[in-house]
């Protein structure tokens, strides 16, 4: 059986391996410097634990680590994206299949399925990415690494992103749904069989309690979903934001039909009464666009939660708790069971604010916002009271790139992260 080990990419275009049975180094693979600069970003094949996938240049290279860690380990080179690659995700659903989504705000969705001959394999580079393949092509005549070639089979997702694309994630619960992030501050939830868009989700136009994050933008630096098929936990996606925000929504959020009833009372009524009903809508609308749609969380600064760019979310393994890491040398896990009740709680609070408001302006200007924000407050503080909204906090030294959770047998943490050092850490948080 293969021995579980900690992948990790490096800025100086290295893969290395930790043994988490020893916690020590077992090697480590150079990526050529004409294949790229760096490795941003690397994942594990779901159905086979020996294979990986690694983000280098415009290429996606796909190892097998029980060739060991040289250049017979690179078992394809897919060159299917047209500039650089900033993330790489996988799934075994239906044949298999790989994200990669890019600097030019697109993403590439590859078929792992076996090609039917050998042909497809070897076939020639796409003309997009035909300057990054010659250069990979010098370099695997140096060091033996695989020629790039064209994916047999793949599928481009554009249009989605007006800037980079920073992450990727399928939905092991809806094989054919893939997340997509990006530093235009949007989330897109793609049905990648019929290369259209779900849902979008404009982060940039969210109404947000984070008053110290106001010149920053929610540009998204990570998704994540729990992998299980349990469609109660699989229905949700957490979001790393450069605002210092999580938030947390409802990835199978549909709009809701129109009220028939409420709209026909709305519109039945006369005079006076039906000025305060228009009044009364438009109050709703905008109630709306404070809540975005199917938001159940949003963890900031507030909250007790990171005072600059968060760069990682992970959901916790064995319950519905989420890990974040940031700029702030902070590594929160946070109850998100708690975080929900929070935030329903403040809703309904802007709510009943809300129509204190509407009933003011009938009256003559009765209600009183400020009364209404502190009732918001009382309400979330009183929903928190009792759960604990963070369930563990580390302080770290240094700034937090990265952070991922596992359950390895034989070994005592659960926790890895690393910074902007040259070393990763360790850490046993208890839930």
């Amino acid at each position: 059986m293969h021995q579980p080990s900690l992948h990790r990419p490096v800025q100086d275009g290295t893969i290395c391996f930790t043994d988490l049975s020893t916690l020590k180094p077992a090697g480590r693979l150079a990526v050529p410097p004409s294949v790229g600069e760096a490795v941003p970003s690397l994942c594990a094949h779901p159905g086979e634990e020996h294979t990986l996938f690694a983000a280098a240049g415009s290429c996606v290279l796909e190892l097998d680590l029980r060739a060991g860690l040289g250049p017979a380990a690179v078992r394809r080179c897919y060159a299917a994206n047209a500039d650089e690659v900033n993330c790489v995700a996988a799934s075994a659903a239906n044949g298999g299949w790989l994200a990669a989504a890019d600097d030019s705000g697109e993403v590439q969705v590859i078929s792992l399925a076996p090609a039917a001959g050998s042909a497809a394999a070897a076939a020639d580079p796409p003309a997009s990415s035909a300057a990054g393949s010659a250069s990979v092509s010098a370099a695997a005549a140096e060091g033996g690494w695989p020629r790039p070639a064209r994916p047999a089979a793949y599928k481009t997702l554009r249009r989605g992103h007006s800037n980079i694309a920073a992450a990727a994630a399928f939905r092991p619960h809806r094989p054919w749904e893939l997340l997509s992030g990006g530093l235009d501050s949007t989330v897109v939830k793609w049905d990648f069989s019929r290369l259209r868009p779900l849902q979008t989700w404009n982060l940039g136009g969210e109404a947000t309690a984070s008053g110290g994050q106001l010149f920053n933008p929610p540009m998204v630096h990570c998704l994540a979903v729990p992998q299980t098929e349990d469609r109660a936990l699989g229905r949700l996606m957490a979001v790393a934001r450069g605002d210092g925000c999580v938030s947390l929504y409802d990835a199978d959020w549909k709009q809701p039909a129109a009220s028939s009833s409420s709209g026909g009372s709305g519109s039945s009524r006369k005079g006076k009464a039906g000025a305060s009903g228009k009044r009364g809508g438009a109050g709703s609308r905008q109630q709306q666009a404070a809540v975005p749609p199917g938001r159940l969380a949003l963890l900031g600064r507030e909250q007790g939660g990171h005072t600059a760019a968060v760069n990682c979310v992970a959901f916790f393994p064995g319950g519905p708790q989420l890990l974040s890491a940031g700029n702030d040398c902070r590594l929160l896990l946070w109850n998100l069971g708690a975080a929900q009740e929070q935030h329903a709680a403040a809703a309904a609070a802007e709510a009943e604010q809300g129509e204190q408001a509407d009933g003011g302006e009938q009256q003559g200007g009765g209600g009183s916002l400020r009364q209404g924000g502190a009732q918001q407050q009382e309400a979330a503080e009183g929903a928190a009271e009792g759960h604990a909204l963070l369930a563990a906090e580390h302080k770290h030294a240094r700034k937090i790139n990265w952070a991922c959770t596992a359950d390895v047998p034989g070994c005592s943490y659960n926790v890895f992260l690393a910074d902007t050092g040259r070393r990763l850490t360790a850490l046993a948080l208890k839930p």
